[in-house]
């Protein structure tokens, strides 16, 4: 384990006030086994609240007041498919306002997919860029807004599941490591594909 890796441990176990031993830690290789170790070491308190559910219908209607279109607007449904390139930037600003959430940041790609994914330097492929936010979907829209708003949304002293561990867990890490939100998923591997030492 890198100190990355190790400062992320300590800021986890501070959060929800747990211990992980070293043998546990060196164990973790992906957000899931965080989340699964985590989960295991705090009492939750299930509720018949719906996390995702609550923010999807906030998002819903905050969208709803933006703009006017008479597509329904379900959870698999991709953001592009709500705003145009020219609109994207001033639409996504006035979404946060209207939510008075965080939401994750738009990139070069959003409004530039001929970009590439890779910048060159000396015609080596060097730095991969950030995935287009707008080419997500509402669900991940959701999780994303979750991790990034997490002490606003979730109780640390009342976890309801573990999806809410899996959600701070991703916040953190973007705070943390500075990898974008919208590039973490539970599956992936802490050092392959976050670049966590």
């Amino acid at each position: 384990m890198g100190l990355d890796s190790v400062e992320l441990v300590m800021t986890i176990e501070e959060k929800f006030g747990i211990r992980i031993e070293d043998s546990e830690a060196e164990k973790i290789r992906t957000v899931q086994e965080f989340a699964d170790i985590v989960f295991r070491k705090i009492i939750s308190t299930p509720t018949d609240k719906c996390l995702t559910q609550i923010v999807f219908y906030r998002i819903r209607k905050a969208l709803r007041i933006l703009i006017s279109t008479e597509k329904e607007i379900r959870p698999d449904m991709k953001i592009s498919e709500l705003f145009t390139k020219t609109e994207l930037e001033e639409k996504w600003s006035q979404l946060k306002t209207e939510l008075g959430l965080e939401l994750p940041e738009l990139v070069t790609l959003d409004f530039n997919p001929g970009a590439g994914s890779h910048v060159k330097i000396f015609g080596i492929k060097t730095i991969k860029r950030t995935t287009p936010v707008s080419k997500g979907t509402i669900r991940q829209l959701v999780d994303w807004t979750i991790s990034l708003n997490r002490d606003e949304l979730i109780d640390i002293e009342n976890i309801a599941s573990k999806y809410e561990v899996e959600r701070i867990i991703c916040g953190i890490t973007e705070d943390r490591i500075g990898v974008p939100i919208s590039e973490i998923e539970v599956h992936h591997s802490f050092v392959n594909d976050l670049g966590v030492d």
